[in-house]
């Protein structure tokens, strides 16, 4: 259990905590404000709840439920076993951090599908009537995670 809370693993830990703490925070704040009204503070960012069935940005929203029910329950677990096995075997803390954010990521998304059967997406970016795919803060961690290890890659 020592070698659990120490290092590497400490860091993957606190990433992971705090990503899905935000993470379900921030859905149950759009659940109580968003879900009856919209906000635009920016103009290029609106705030609206929808339940997205699928991953991230809706990819698998429209596939077979003998598919995508058990994709989206199982990729979390593997991506969390994954990061964590990465991080704790990485040298370098930076890895740690990374990895917690896709974990932690993952684990709040995953947290949505088991209770709701569908996650919780806020965050609607667009340009006049064009809009990107609504998403959450648990998807944000795991894209800045994913653009932080491939920009790390490619410096090396």
């Amino acid at each position: 259990m020592g070698k659990i809370l120490r290092g590497n693993s400490l860091i993957y830990l606190l990433t992971l905590i705090s990503v899905v703490f935000v993470d379900l925070f921030t859905k149950k704040i759009a659940e109580e404000y968003f879900s009856t009204k919209s906000y635009e503070p920016l103009p290029f960012l609106k705030l609206f709840l929808i339940y997205n069935r699928g991953a991230a940005f809706g990819i698998f929203a429209d596939s077979p439920d003998w598919l995508r029910i058990p994709l989206l329950l199982i990729i979390p677990i593997i991506a969390f076993v994954v990061t964590y096995v990465y991080a704790r075997r990485s040298s370098e803390m930076k890895n740690a951090f990374i990895m917690g954010l896709i974990g932690g990521g993952a684990l709040g998304n995953l947290h949505d599908r088991i209770l709701f059967g569908k996650v919780r997406d806020f965050l609607h970016l667009h340009i006049g009537e064009f809009y990107w795919p609504a998403f959450n803060l648990a998807d944000v961690s795991i894209t800045t995670a994913l653009i932080l290890f491939i920009y790390r890659s490619l410096k090396r």
